[in-house]
């Protein structure tokens, strides 16, 4: 009797494992979402001027969406490479996406390192990157963007005193 239980358990486990994984990969789907990369003062790219007179410029991508099109269009912004005619500024040391939550229209973004700012032309770079990549969803009403636990407005600003 004992292994008719074990097998019937075991079967209907099995049963709620299969039917989970193919409902969960039936939530994949791919999106065109637009990355923010900067074209330096001097270029002929088209796009909004920001900062130093550099050129913010859209690229669209592809994505799959596993969780949220924020988590994977802000991974998709951190995982590009720069070219020599547009460059992502979005890197440094040790610097990950640790969390994205959304909930009732806003979205809660932590980043967990440090952005490598060599300049202050860098800061406005890195602000209108993150903020034009993720601004892109009309269902959130507001992203609030966390570096450490420290909002990002009062991170750049840190940033921004070391060159003064």
């Amino acid at each position: 009797m004992n292994k008719l239980v074990f097998k019937i358990i075991l079967i209907g486990f099995l049963t709620i494992l299969v039917l989970g994984c193919s409902e969960s990969s039936n939530n994949i789907k791919d999106q065109k979402l637009n990355i923010y990369l900067i074209a330096l003062e001097g270029t002929e790219a088209k796009g909004q001027i920001i900062g130093c007179n550099d050129v913010l410029v859209p690229i669209e991508k592809e994505l799959k969406i596993t969780r949220s099109g924020l988590e994977a269009v802000l991974t998709a912004l951190m995982n590009e490479k720069s070219s020599e005619s547009l460059k992502n500024f979005v890197r440094g040391p040790g610097l990950i996406l640790a969390q994205v939550t959304v909930a009732n229209m806003v979205a809660d973004v932590y980043f967990k390192g440090d952005f490598d700012i060599s300049g202050v032309c860098d800061i406005p770079r890195i602000q209108e990157q993150v903020y034009s990549t993720a601004k892109q969803f009309p269902e959130l009403k507001r992203i609030n963007i966390f570096v450490n636990n420290v909002t990002f407005e009062n991170y750049l600003s840190v940033a921004k005193m070391s060159f003064e």
